[in-house]
C-alpha cells in the first residue's frame, strides 16, 4: 500500500511539473508574439528566437506566406519601434521589408536588437533586419 501511495505521489509530482513547464513555455510564447491585428506571422531568427511580425502591405503579406510555405530563410525587418512584448520592440507594421540582401550594419538578431534597443531606435534610426524563417502564419 505504501508503494502505491509513493508511486501516486511521484506521478502527481511529474504531472504537475510538466503542466507548470508547459504553462510557462506557453506564457513565454505569448509574450514574444504579442500582436495587434488578426493578420500576423511569427518569424524565427537564426538563433532560434521568435517574434510576431505584422504588415499593412498585401504584397509583403504574400511574401511572408510564400516564405512560410517554402521555409526559405530571408532578411525580414523594418523600422524598430518600442512595443509591449517580451522583447520591448517590434518592427513598425507599415515598414516591413523582406530582402535577400541588406546593409550589413542593419543586420542583427532579435535578442541583439532587444539588448541594445536604444541604439536601434535612437542612434541607428533606420531599418533593422534579422535573418529568419516564417514559422507561423495567422489570418
Amino acid at each position: 500500500m505504501k508503494r502505491w501511495i509513493a508511486l501516486v505521489c511521484i506521478l502527481a509530482t511529474v504531472i504537475a511539473a510538466a503542466s507548470i513547464y508547459s504553462y510557462m513555455s506557453y506564457t513565454d510564447y505569448l509574450g514574444k508574439t504579442t500582436h495587434e491585428t488578426d493578420r500576423w506571422a511569427v518569424i524565427t531568427d537564426s538563433k532560434g528566437d521568435i517574434i510576431a511580425v505584422e504588415t499593412t502591405s498585401d504584397t509583403i503579406w504574400s511574401q511572408l506566406v510564400e516564405l512560410h510555405q517554402n521555409q526559405t530563410q530571408m532578411w525580414i525587418g523594418g523600422i524598430v519601434q518600442e512595443f509591449n512584448n517580451a522583447w520591448g520592440f517590434h518592427f513598425k507594421p507599415n515598414t516591413i521589408i523582406v530582402a535577400q540582401i541588406t546593409i550589413e550594419g542593419a543586420q542583427s538578431n532579435i535578442k541583439g536588437i532587444s539588448d541594445d534597443l536604444d541604439y536601434w531606435i535612437h542612434t541607428w534610426a533606420r531599418e533593422a533586419y534579422v535573418l529568419s524563417r516564417v514559422t507561423e502564419i495567422h489570418e
